[in-house]
Parts: structure tokens; sequence; C-alpha cells
């Protein structure tokens, strides 16, 4: 019996690994060229894999890309719709996310083709606004380098690097599909691909970093701020959901106070549990706080009930 849609996707997600890969795909196209240059005189004899190799890592990355951005919510899961029209989502389908660790986000990233540079781009621009022009002038972001942006862009020339891409693609067709009598390329081009594949998959991830989160910090100093920075702005929020619950009347105050020190004991407690993975390490306050952050988002969806709760809703 063939396996289903759902059944695929929860193997591919296991077999991945963990998301937000672009740092193990970087990596992954540089020891790539290295494996390349290292190995001249020799090359021609793998020459074939390093196409099929780069336009993988491309694809692999597009679908993360895609996955993360209608995964964030509001504005890019409403845009998400023009990407996954056509797309077989029947009930069978849409009956397997039932507690299974699949999310709309890896649906839409399944259901479209990303055999073609150009067509690749054109989703990228369905979810983020102005992403050519973006990916043109992306530039590392780290939130340590703030003062100094904007920096000098990553892409060099963007027509050579799509034109480059789209030769990428034509190849590693030809070498996986077909049996050509004469090379289907020149292993000169091959420092052409990696150099377009890298910054393709480099400049997309700052674009990435600068829709969803404007930086990210490079120190672990850094790292520490900002979880315990968002922590608190996320409590203060949970604290208006309290007093608008308490404002409705419809709640005994002693009750709902008592059950959200009780949560609270309970929150610190799994998020002292989280951390302890790296007791002594100077990641312990962020592991905390965003363990915590995880709990309290989990809290806020139950008071969001009680804040917005129907008549007859019990």
């Amino acid at each position: 019996m063939a396996k289903s849609d759902i059944e695929n996707m929860l193997e591919w997600k296991k077999r991945r690994g963990q998301s937000g890969a672009s740092f193990t795909l970087a990596y992954d196209l540089q020891r790539l060229g290295e494996l390349w240059r290292s190995n001249a005189e020799e090359a021609t004899t793998f020459a074939d894999f390093i196409p099929m190799r780069l336009v993988t890592i491309i694809e692999v990355f597009t679908r993360e890309a895609i996955r993360e951005l209608v995964d964030a919510g509001s504005p890019y899961l409403e845009k998400a719709e023009e990407l996954s029209k056509g797309a077989k989502l029947d009930f069978a389908l849409l009956a397997g996310l039932q507690g299974r660790k699949v999310s709309i986000g890896d649906l839409v990233a399944h259901t479209v083709s990303v055999n073609e540079p150009g067509r690749i781009v054109a989703y990228l621009a369905a979810l983020v606004p102005d992403f050519v022009q973006r990916l043109k002038a992306s530039h590392p972001r780290w939130t340590e380098e703030r003062a100094n942006w904007p920096l000098d862009p990553i892409i060099s020339e963007y027509s050579m690097m799509m034109a480059n891409l789209s030769r990428l693609f034509t190849v590693r067709h030809i070498v996986t599909h077909e049996l050509p009598s004469e090379p289907a390329f020149h292993p000169s081009e091959i420092d052409g691909f990696l150099k377009a594949a890298g910054e393709f998959i480099e400049a997309t991830d700052w674009v990435l970093v600068e829709t969803l989160r404007n930086a990210v910090p490079r120190t672990q100093t850094e790292m520490n701020a900002q979880a315990g920075a968002a922590l608190n702005v996320l409590e203060r929020e949970m604290g208006d959901l309290i007093s608008a619950i308490k404002e409705r009347g419809e709640v005994d105050a002693s009750l709902l106070d008592g059950t959200q020190e009780a949560w609270n004991v309970y929150a610190k407690k799994e998020a002292e549990l989280r951390a302890s993975l790296v007791t002594g390490g100077s990641m312990y306050s962020m592991i905390w706080a965003s363990a915590k952050e995880e709990e309290t988002r989990s809290r806020m969806e139950t008071l969001r009930w009680w804040a917005e709760r129907g008549e007859g809703d019990l």
C-alpha cells in the first residue's frame, strides 16, 4: 500500500532533523566546495554529483524557508493560499494532521514545485513583500553590528547568480534523468554553480531574518538578553489578559489567582528541568527563558478562552 502524503512528510522531517537548518546547509555547501577543489585532478570522476547535491540543498532550503514563513502566522499564512492552490488536500490528508507533528507550513512547503529557480523566487516573493529587492540588498543582520548597516550585499551580481542557478538546475535534470552522449557541462562551470548556490541561500536566509526578526544576536550574552526580554514582554501580555478576565466579573478572582500561582510554580520548575541540560553553561539563562516562554504561551491560550468566553461556553 502506498504511503500517505502525511507519512512521507513525517519521515522527511525525521530524516531532515531539526528545523531552521540554514547553517547546516551552508556548512554542507562549504564542504562540497572544499571537496571539489581539493580533488582537482580526480574531480571529473565525480563531477556529476556536484550539481545533483547542490540542487537538493537548494530545494531543501526553499521548502524550509516556506515552512518557516507560513508557520510564522499572519500575514504569511494568508498569502500562502495562492501557493497551495491546486494542492490535493483531501479529507484523509487533513485527518492525518490529528495528533501528528505536521504543520500548515509543512503542507504548503511540500505541495509546491521547487525544480526551477524562477519559480522558487516567485514563491518567496508571494510571501515576502519586495523579496527580489531585499534579496539583492541582503546582508548579515547581526544585532551587535546594527550601527554599521547597511553592509555590502551578499550577492555580487544578481543576474549572474540567477543565470548560474538556471544553468545548474538544467544540468541537474540532464545528469539525473538522461544518459547524454556528451558531457552535460564542463567542470569549469562548477565554481559558478557553487558560488550561485551559496549566495542564494545565504542572502535568502538573511531576508527571512529581516522579515521575521529584524536581526539576530551573534554572542551568547546577547542571546541571553534577548530571550529574557522576549519573556518579559510575553509575561506583561499575560498580565493584561488576566486583568481582562477579572474585569468581566464572571470568575472568582481568588480562584483565578490561585491557579495562576500554581501554574507559575510549575512553569518555573519545567524551565529549570529544561535548562538543567546545560547546567553550568553560558546557555542556561537562554534555555530557561525559552522554556518558560513556551509554557507561558500555552498558559495564555487557556487564559484567552476565559477572556473571550461566550455565553454558555463551559
